[in-house]
This record gives structure tokens, sequence and C-alpha cells, in this order.
């Protein structure tokens, strides 16, 4: 006899940690969809629970723990539930997850998305986390992913993985080798997308800058953002993350004169100090990271500019702080984020003598984020009476009668938002719009272009 059709399931899903792990997320949600199953917005209503984790840093470990333990309760509410980890803590730790929560029912690993078929299949057993090779999965533009929040902004993977040997990283070991796709596979994918009604694209990679050095023909990023801004209907083209030292010229030139490709730079410098860089192994000086920014400064048009800093790390003196200080008082820093140093094992950082203390790490990063909304306020500020273009994201969480929307250098999500305060307009239309209001994290604007700066 033949064996019985499988009842579709309904499926729950938490995704955590970075864009690169919601467009992970993304791909399992297509698979999903595309084998008949149901997604379901509530734990109690779902079969099958599934966690996307993030294994960077201590508090996202935390985090990602303390999510896995929340669902293990949810599986409880209801006869049969399974629940499935995935993502960057489950490759890193896949033994100790097994052995410490016997509540999780399948393990996979950072590129194992597609094993979630089996999973749904019930024909997967509870351990499957594949070694991270230059052979591990990559998606394509044959994935049937499934774009979650606004469609009008979605965001495009072009490479996995790194080879950088930077001390403090555990990237590699969770994501492997980098991985680039091909510039056909990406300009179809966007070419999809934005038939779907995608205006704004932001390309992620651990290097966005070395894209390409791994694969035929050797592409390069300059390469790819002219293919992908002759695509009709494509706005705005946003860039993450690109490491300082292969910043080009001409990438530059792109960012500030390219009429689809953002004024906009994610560039996670990590540090100023010379001495820090050198036991960071980020292969890089002082001068070098000021050299690119004074690059980028020198356009015409102003690019933004978003960074990470890591402070705390072992050998990080209150001098090395105070250079790293004096660089964001400086004022060139258009979004910043600060991390503490935290002790990975697996990594060179953690071998390494002079441990500063974590409340004194903590007192430098607060220190920094204090300085920067002070900075941020500023720059706000001196914005007030502007025209500039504002990409519609839809009605504001704060009212009914708002909307929020995105300056060019604005990327969703992290970067606060423009709050309009007249007009009616479509998700995804990009309007010119005069700024009325400023805060540290936000700006007010208006439809009615008339208004004086005074008002």
């Amino acid at each position: 006899m033949p064996e019985p059709e499988q009842s579709p399931k309904k499926v729950y899903f938490v995704s955590l940690g970075c864009p690169k792990n919601q467009v992970d997320t993304e791909v399992m949600l297509g698979l999903v969809r595309a084998r008949g199953h149901q997604l379901v917005d509530n734990a109690e209503d779902a079969d099958t629970l599934v966690v996307n984790t993030c294994g960077f840093i201590d508090d996202a470990k935390e985090e990602s723990i303390d999510t896995i333990l929340e669902l293990a309760q949810a599986k409880k509410t209801g006869p049969r539930k399974s629940l499935v980890v995935t993502g960057c803590l489950s490759q890193r730790y896949p033994d100790e997850l097994a052995r410490e929560i016997p509540e999780v029912d399948h393990i996979l690993g950072s590129a194992d998305m597609l094993g979630l078929e089996k999973v749904l299949e019930g024909s997967a057993g509870r351990m499957a986390v594949t070694p991270l090779s230059r052979r591990s999965y990559l998606y394509d533009h044959n994935t049937l992913r499934q774009v979650s929040g606004r469609p009008h902004a979605a965001y495009v993977k072009i490479a996995e993985g790194c080879d950088r040997p930077c001390a403090f990283c555990i990237i590699p070991k969770l994501r492997g080798p980098q991985r680039s796709r091909s510039v056909a596979s990406l300009v179809a994918e966007v070419e999809h997308l934005v038939a779907q009604g995608t205006r704004e694209i932001c390309l992620v990679a651990q290097d966005l800058t070395t894209y390409g050095t791994d694969i035929d023909g050797k592409p390069t990023l300059e390469s790819l953002l002219d293919a992908l801004g002759g695509i009709d209907l494509l706005r705005w083209i946003r860039l993450h993350y690109a490491f300082p030292t292969t910043v080009t010229d001409g990438l530059i030139q792109q960012i500030a004169h390219h009429p689809k490709v953002a004024s906009y730079i994610d560039v996670p410098l990590q540090h100023v100090d010379t001495e820090v860089l050198r036991r960071m192994r980020r292969g890089y000086t002082e001068k070098v990271v000021r050299t690119m920014v004074d690059r980028l400064r020198a356009q015409s048009n102003y690019i933004y500019l978003r960074t990470t800093l890591l402070v705390g790390h072992p050998g990080e003196t209150e001098d090395a702080f105070r250079r790293l200080y004096d660089f964001v008082e400086e004022g060139e820093i258009d979004h910043l984020g600060v991390f503490p140093w935290s002790k990975e094992d697996g990594t060179a950082a953690a071998l390494l003598p002079g441990r500063v203390d974590p409340d004194i790490a903590d007192e430098r990063r607060l220190a920094l984020l204090e300085l920067q909304d002070e900075i941020r306020a500023r720059k706000h500020q001196a914005m007030i009476g502007k025209i500039l273009p504002v990409m519609i994201d839809g009605i504001s969480e704060e009212s009914e009668h708002l909307l929020d929307g995105r300056h060019e250098g604005q990327a969703p999500g992290i970067d606060g938002k423009v709050i309009l305060t007249d007009g009616s307009v479509a998700a995804g239309e990009i309007v010119d719009a005069r700024i009325t209001q400023a805060d540290t994290h936000d700006l007010v604007a208006t439809l009615d272009l008339s208004l004086s700066a005074a008002e």
C-alpha cells in the first residue's frame, strides 16, 4: 500500500541576530510555503517551532539560549510539538545544546537551512550540523525565499563566510570560508524582487569588498553595482558591510555619484589605535582609517557612514581608548554601534594578555554612545530646513495620521527614521520632504516644501 500523505505542518519561526541571519530565515520561510506547510504567528498554534540563532558574542548567545528555553516551554502546550534549533549557535555548540537542552528535537547548522525539509517530512535525525567548507550551501536566485517585513526593502546576501583572520571574531568558524554568488544570480534575484515590489535592496556579506575574489572571473563589487544599477524600478542599493582597506576609490565614486547606489556605507572599523588594531589582526593602522574617512568626506556629495567599534579588547589602554574617543568626537561618524569585547573560545584574542576589566569596558562603551548621541543631535539639528528624498515605509508606529520613512542615510530598522506629518503616499515611493524637527534618533518632516526653515 502507498504511504499516507503527510499532513501540512504549522510552523512558527523566531529569527535572531544580523540581517544575514534574516535572509537565512527567509530561505526557510520560502521552503515551508513551497512544500505546502503553514506559517503561524503564535507558538501555541504551531506543531513545529524553529529558532534561527546567533552565536557571535555573549549577549547574542544568551538571547539565543533564552529563546530556545522559551520555546521549550511553549512546546509543552500541545502534544507532538517539535523544537528545531538552527543557525550560528547550533553550528558552534551542537553537542552542548543536545546535551543541556533535551527538549530540542532537531539541530541544524548555519548552512543547513534546507535540512528543515526533512524535519517537516519526519525523516530527519536529531543532529544535522554539517561541516563548513567552500562547498557549503549558499542560496541563489532559484531559491524560493519569502521576504519578511516590508516588501519594498529587502536584504540580498551576495556572499557567505569570511577568510579574514581577525583575532576577536568567531565568524569564520560559524559561517565558514567566503563563498560568493555570481553576478548573474544576483541580478536575477533582484529582478525578481523588484517585480514583486521591492524598491530598495541592502547588499549584505561579512565582507562586501572581497566579493568575487573566490569565484571564476573574479567579479568585483563595483561591477556588481553597475549590473544591478541597470534594473528598472530599483531605486536604492545600500551597502553592508565593507572592510576599510578594500574600500576603493572606484567604489567611493559609485557611492557618491551612482544614481541608484545610496550615499551610505557600513564599514566596521572596530578601532583606530594602531597597537589595538595590530592585536586585533585587522591588518591596518590608524592612518588607514583616517585616510579612508577623509576619502569619503572629500566627495562633493555627502556619504553617510555607519560603523561599529569594539572596546575593551585585550591591550586597550586608557591612551588607546582616548584616541578612539577623540576620533569619534571629531564628528566623522553618522551612525555608530559600540560593543564590549567578550572572550570567545576558539579566537586568538581569547589567549591574549592585557585583559580589560569588564566594568571599565562597559564604561568606555557608554561614554562613546553618550558622545555619539551629542554628535547625532547636533547633526540632526543642522538638517532642519533641508529638503531630502524620503522613501516611505508605511503608516507610522506613532499614529495612523503619520507616515514613517527614511532618507538616503538611514538603513531599514537601524538608523532611525523620518516621520512625515502630512500626505498620503504608498510604501516604497520616494518623495521630497522638508525637515522641520529633529531629536537624537529621528527626524520630523513635511511634504509642504513651501515652509521656510524657520517654520
